[in-house]
């Protein structure tokens, strides 16, 4: 069976390249640049012969100088070792096309990320570094996460990424960092723990469970709700005291107050039996969607979709009954609207 997965947070070089960081090639970077590329807010090219940084220190400090621009951003990636960007008529932007201009120095990695450390203040988390080698031919790529620590200045000064440049960055942007809005990351995931016949179908039993990513920052009165399309639960899981709450004729489970606060590197788990016959499975070709939403008081409302394939349930690797995955995406970013009544809901699931 093949797994369809997606993650909340795309690497920047998958959005790019189609692969993760450490999975590059050199020819990946040639084959990048056979077409113009144009410089954006999340990627930035250096190329190593360029006339405007004299010494390796000051071209190494200029990249220095993007990645405390990204932090202060959205996060993205540099190419160092990119073509030379090229002025063409009619464009203020440089393009970005063909050969590509190599560092003729390697770097080691932990040298690299300790100077990133060493200059930007405070110390930077969420650094990547690759090195790319081809016939004694040296490409770095960095990928830098979006900062949760900013401001971040280089060398006394504080940098953004804005119209494809790193720039100084202007006061009030920097006292709108200061005074930006943090929230505990949560991240909630479903897992199946086993799957047992019973005669007229299967019962399935599975775990909803709920990370604080936030190592500084508890989060309070955590909420949940987990919806399958198909399948009934039965109220014979791990629950929480009273405050489970059962509906839309057993295809739903809502907690409203599932803990007080929950830490770091402590997870919320819940388990519960979902009963599926065989009339229903065939109905809907043995697929089956559960929903789970999360969510806390200082946190945005989170969602994680799976789908289920049933056909062929008696697997020993649990992970195989899962056809896709779609974990950890804000409610905004989907267009969902979860707050339906129930007489909807009910037609939504059992489609009448």
């Amino acid at each position: 069976m093949k797994l369809t997965r997606k993650k909340y947070i795309m690497s920047y070089t998958r959005q790019y390249f189609g692969k993760e960081l450490n999975e590059l090639r050199y020819e990946d970077i040639e084959d990048f640049f056979f077409d113009s590329k144009d410089e954006s807010d999340k990627i930035e090219f250096k190329s190593y012969y360029n006339l405007d940084e004299g010494t390796h220190r000051e071209k190494e400090s200029g990249v220095i100088r993007a990645i405390c621009g990204l932090l202060n951003s959205e996060g993205g990636i540099i190419i160092w070792g990119a073509p030379i960007g090229q002025i063409v008529t009619g464009k203020k932007e440089k393009i970005f096309q063909g050969s590509l201009s190599p560092v003729d120095k390697l770097i080691e990695k932990d040298s690299f990320i300790s100077r990133v450390t060493d200059l930007i203040t405070p110390s930077p988390k969420g650094i990547k570094f690759q090195h790319l080698e081809k016939e004694g031919d040296n490409i770095y790529i960095i990928e830098v996460d979006q900062s949760f620590y900013s401001p971040h200045q280089f060398r006394n000064i504080y940098y953004m990424r804005i119209d494809g440049q790193t720039r100084p960055a202007p006061h009030h942007y920097i006292e709108a960092l200061f005074r930006k809005v943090t929230f505990p990351r949560l991240q909630g995931y479903i897992k199946i723990n086993s799957i047992k016949s019973n005669g007229d179908g299967c019962v399935v039993n599975i775990s909803n469970i709920i990370f604080n990513m936030s190592k500084l920052q508890n989060e309070e009165d955590i909420y949940y709700r987990v919806i399958v399309t198909i399948g009934k639960f039965t109220k014979l899981g791990g629950g929480h005291g009273g405050n489970m709450i059962y509906t839309s004729e057993g295809h739903e489970l809502t907690n409203f107050n599932a803990k007080e606060t929950l830490y770091y590197n402590e997870p919320l788990t819940n388990s519960e039996d979902v009963v599926f016959n065989n009339q229903e499975l065939m109905e809907n070709n043995y697929k089956c969607e559960i929903f789970f939403y999360f969510g806390g008081k200082k946190s945005p409302l989170m969602t994680s979709k799976y789908e289920l394939n049933l056909g062929n349930p008696f697997t020993k690797d649990m992970n195989n009954l899962f056809s896709t995955i779609d974990e950890n995406q804000h409610i905004y970013e989907t267009g969902e609207n979860i707050e339906i009544t129930d007489a909807e809901r009910i037609t939504m699931i059992v489609g009448r």
